[in-house]
């Protein structure tokens, strides 16, 4: 018994030697932050001495929920925010899963395929933001594909109705590649034989989307939406990009969100406090909506 007991004990300190590495950046890049913005939130905090910081409670997310810039449904950072995800995450989820199935399928060129559609994923920001603004620009060569939808030819950056849904755009082009892969990897890894089960009862190829693949896919479409949702909650380097020279949110408040208008308050305005209040009701807020997802979608193990 001993030596069995000695090669599991073995066994479990090299595993622990594996997790430390992680373990370790987890604790200081994220939960020591947290802790520390958690505790400066109930605080006016005074970035330059800290020792004169001044104890508010809970008046800084009292503050928060009665800031018009923050609460209110006329371009509001959380209305905004709160919009922007549920527009934008489903759609970004359907797209993704439309080009890996058809990418999924046997013809020629489809690596080519594959590869100019995750492209996109690995361009910095600020060149994407550059090439959507001047596509974007009035009389540009997207602005006058909208006209034919109806759209006005306008800059939309500049356009208090008409910025966000470009920055939506931008996001979903960026992405879209990226939550493909995901879904290519899920549908691969469903065994052929399911197919050729499929094929003799005689069923067609929306019956197999529909009963097969989607059921298979849950797990895989559970954390395209989870991950998917995160970033649309920590929208800020495509508004960053797109803002350069301005305040972020231009125009208006249009494209304020959360994290903006955590960036703004903390750094531009110093309300430290403030700012770490906003923070930490995103983090709440994401959590939130990542349980409520996780209670929808069932067991993702099944």
């Amino acid at each position: 018994m001993k030596p069995r007991s000695l090669a599991n004990r073995d066994e479990h300190l090299t595993g622990l030697v594996f997790i430390l590495p992680a373990a370790v950046c987890w604790i200081l890049f994220f939960l020591v932050p947290f802790a520390q913005a958690f505790y400066i939130s109930f605080f006016d905090y005074n970035f330059a001495v800290p020792d004169r910081s001044k104890f508010l409670g809970l008046q800084n997310y009292i503050n928060l929920f009665q800031d018009k810039n923050f609460i209110s449904f006329n371009r509001g950072a959380l209305w905004n925010t709160l919009s922007f995800v549920v527009v934008v995450v489903p759609l970004l989820t359907a797209l993704s899963l439309g080009l890996a199935y058809a990418v999924n399928q046997k013809f020629r060129g489809r690596g080519l395929f594959r590869t100019v559609y995750y492209l996109p994923y690995i361009i910095a920001p600020i060149a994407v933001a550059t090439v959507f603004m001047n596509l974007f620009v009035k009389n540009g060569m997207a602005s006058r594909l909208f006209v034919v939808f109806g759209f006005p030819n306008v800059t939309w950056n500049a356009n208090v109705n008409l910025a966000m849904p470009m920055i939506g755009i931008m996001f979903i082009w960026q992405l879209v590649g990226f939550y493909m892969v995901y879904y290519l990897s899920g549908l691969q890894n469903i065994p052929v034989s399911v197919y050729e089960a499929a094929d003799i009862d005689g069923t067609n190829g929306w019956q197999k989307f529909r009963f097969i693949v989607l059921p298979m896919l849950k797990p895989t479409t559970f954390l395209v939406i989870t991950y998917a949702t995160i970033q649309a909650f920590q929208l800020f380097d495509q508004i960053a990009a797109v803002n350069t020279g301005t305040n972020l949110g231009s125009p208006a408040g249009a494209t304020s969100t959360m994290l903006t208008y955590f960036y703004m308050n903390s750094f531009r305005y110093y309300k430290m406090g403030y700012g770490s209040a906003i923070a930490v009701t995103l983090f709440v807020l994401i959590l939130i909506v990542t349980i409520i997802q996780k209670k929808l979608t069932g067991n993702t193990d099944d």
